[in-house]
């Protein structure tokens, strides 16, 4: 919590979200759809659907059009803050951490994990890894 000291009297403010920071760094507005966006993608932590992400929404009593889940989302890949990825042919998004990394995709169960970067890998930069996790090859 920041203390603002403004003609003699304190307020208190409250700090930041860091993804509010990294937002206006990238020029975006942290309106209030894109935070419930955002949010949800923080909350549910695997990739989702434009659609999967704007039927919780709904289901939770939230009034938001899918047309303004999808600019929400192309905002926070903009931003840095969320990857889009391509699994069983749709497109999916996650909420990526800050620092430079590459993602590691199961293709059975579509868990992501992220790895930190090596900057080149005989002259390619590595983006997404597709495999299988632990989980899916390990006996039940």
């Amino acid at each position: 919590m920041k203390t603002i000291v403004k003609r003699e009297r304190a307020i208190d403010m409250p700090e930041m979200p860091w993804w509010h920071v990294q937002l206006r760094g990238a020029g975006i507005r942290a309106t209030r759809k894109r935070t419930l966006v955002l949010e949800t993608l923080i909350a549910e932590g695997r990739p989702l659907t434009a659609q999967q992400l704007h039927t919780g929404l709904l289901e939770r009593g939230s009034v938001i059009g899918l047309t303004t889940v999808y600019r929400a989302l192309s905002s926070l890949a903009d931003a840095g803050l969320a990857h889009a990825f391509t699994q069983g042919g749709e497109t999916t998004y996650r909420l990526c951490g800050p620092t430079r990394h590459h993602h590691l995709i199961c293709r059975i169960c579509g868990l992501v994990a992220e790895q930190e970067a090596e900057e080149r890998v005989d002259g390619f930069r590595i983006e997404e890894v597709y495999g299988i996790c632990g989980g899916c090859t390990a006996p039940s």
